[in-house]
């Protein structure tokens, strides 16, 4: 009855495959697009298996993935993005569990993305590298508001512009920057933004601009925290440090001044004592 040993084998391996495909983590925010459906067994299925099978061999070498398979309306296009100080390692791991989740998130959807705290995976029907339209936003953010709002904001604002600036002057390779800086009640304020390499200066700064709007459509002005994914950027901050390596310190901009009373001008006409007006 040897037969039957590797059925068993079979069996066991079909639910450890099961098992390990489950137990991905879920995403902080995911996005299933609308420019279509895929059927199971179509060439799009294979193409879109093969691309992401194949996705974490494409490693710019700073945490930068990207691949197309296929051709015309069966064409699969995919990019992956790390954040920028992440271990590369850890880089893998994250991509891998993107690759096996999202799927099945958004089962049968040529399009989608879907973000861990520190990695990004899209695909699409459409070309997505440079690709500034496509959608997907994801806003997480923290409920507690500053005590002292303004102050607060006027200190964010100032790092969060400078940090635009120094990530969309990176290279082809990086578009990544970090910092800190003192916020109301001497807290500090912990920031990063990133965008995907492929973009130029000015899409980087348009995207994170776009992402800052977002946000404060959200109703999350003077929180201490928050985030906005977007598929070819991110804006990040929060008062707990949530990034790795070096980072660089912005000094938080002066208090507005006090204004000072304006004092009372006195009158030099003589006063009407028979006349009063109501």
């Amino acid at each position: 009855m040897s037969t039957g040993k590797p059925k068993l084998l079979f069996l066991i391996l079909i639910y450890l495959t099961n098992t390990t495909a489950s137990a991905q983590p879920d995403f902080r925010s995911y996005v299933c697009g609308d420019s279509g459906n895929y059927t199971t067994n179509s060439t799009y299925q294979t193409n879109l298996k093969t691309t992401l099978s194949t996705l974490n061999t494409t490693n710019s070498g700073f945490g930068f993935f990207n691949l197309s398979i296929g051709q015309g309306d069966n064409r699969v296009h995919s990019a992956a993005l790390c954040q920028g100080d992440m271990d590369p390692d850890l880089c893998l791991s994250c991509l891998h569990d993107s690759i096996i989740k999202l799927p099945q998130v958004c089962p049968y959807k040529k399009e989608a993305v879907g973000y861990y705290g520190r990695c990004m995976l899209k695909y699409s029907n459409v070309e997505v590298i440079g690709n500034m339209l496509m959608e997907g936003s994801g806003i997480l953010v923290n409920i507690q508001t500053a005590s002292d709002t303004d102050r607060f904001v006027g200190a964010l604002d100032a790092l969060m512009n400078k940090l635009k600036a120094d990530a969309a002057a990176g290279d082809s390779l990086l578009k990544f920057a970090t910092g800190n800086t003192t916020g109301s009640d001497f807290e500090t304020i912990y920031g990063l933004v990133q965008c995907t390499p492929d973009l130029s200066e000015t899409q980087c700064t348009d995207c994170v601009e776009d992402a800052y709007s977002e946000y404060l459509s959200s109703g999350s002005r003077g929180k201490v925290g928050g985030t906005v994914f977007k598929p070819v950027c991110r804006y990040s901050y929060d008062i707990q440090r949530f990034y790795n390596g070096s980072t660089m310190v912005i000094p938080a901009p002066p208090p507005p001044p006090i204004l000072q009373a304006t004092p009372p001008v006195l009158s030099t006409q003589p006063l009407n004592c028979n006349r009063v007006t109501y």
